[in-house]
């Protein structure tokens, strides 16, 4: 990849209303855009674009390709937190990352709390880590590591923490449920634990 410019775009949490303008003027700067099915048909549509099968490999991979090229990778939520942009910018010098509304700061307004005080954890597109928790803690799921399977995994979780999952946050299907569910059929998940 030779001389190319890497620029990691935050989409927000999925809204086409919660994306920056900052956001939307560096996507039509790029010559080629990459990112994930959902954020490309809200956010790039028309241009050339690049869907990766798997987010993390195939776009390194896609971005060793492109030589002399402006490359713009959209990230979902904001790209300093649980993000692609760690990757890329430790395997590239030339990158630049374009901030954004992150899920749980878009969550916790949904809920009117704040959002202080609370560690991060992600089981999204990762691996469910198997340390414990024991302070109030917002964990990122998806699809597949779903807020039900975190707590199965860690059953302690159940009777220390009083539990919150946010589905969807900022779209049209958001919901908000006071207790586990199964089936919650989307990638966009939060689980929340406060102190009872």
């Amino acid at each position: 990849m030779k001389d190319s410019e890497i620029t990691v775009i935050s989409t927000g949490p999925g809204a086409e209303d919660m994306i920056t303008i900052r956001a939307l003027n560096a996507i039509k700067e790029q010559d080629i855009i990459v990112g994930m099915d959902s954020a490309v048909k809200t956010f790039a549509k028309g241009l050339n674009c690049y869907i990766p099968e798997k987010m993390l490999t195939d776009t390194i991979d896609f971005i060793n390709t492109c030589v002399y090229q402006k490359v713009g990778v959209l990230v979902s939520g904001d790209a300093g937190f649980f993000s692609l942009a760690k990757t890329i910018s430790e395997k590239y010098d030339n990158v630049t990352i374009i901030p954004g509304v992150s899920s749980v700061s878009a969550g916790f307004s949904l809920l009117k709390k704040q959002w202080g005080g609370f560690e991060f954890h992600s089981a999204h597109g990762r691996e469910l880590f198997d340390h414990e928790i024991t302070r109030p803690a917002v964990i990122l799921c998806d699809a597949e590591n779903t807020p039900d399977k975190v707590l199965e995994k860690h059953p302690y979780m159940r009777s220390r923490f009083k539990i919150t999952i946010l589905k969807d946050v900022t779209l049209q299907n958001e919901h908000v449920f006071h207790s586990p569910q199964k089936g919650y059929n989307s990638s966009r998940l939060l689980l929340i634990l406060e102190d009872k």
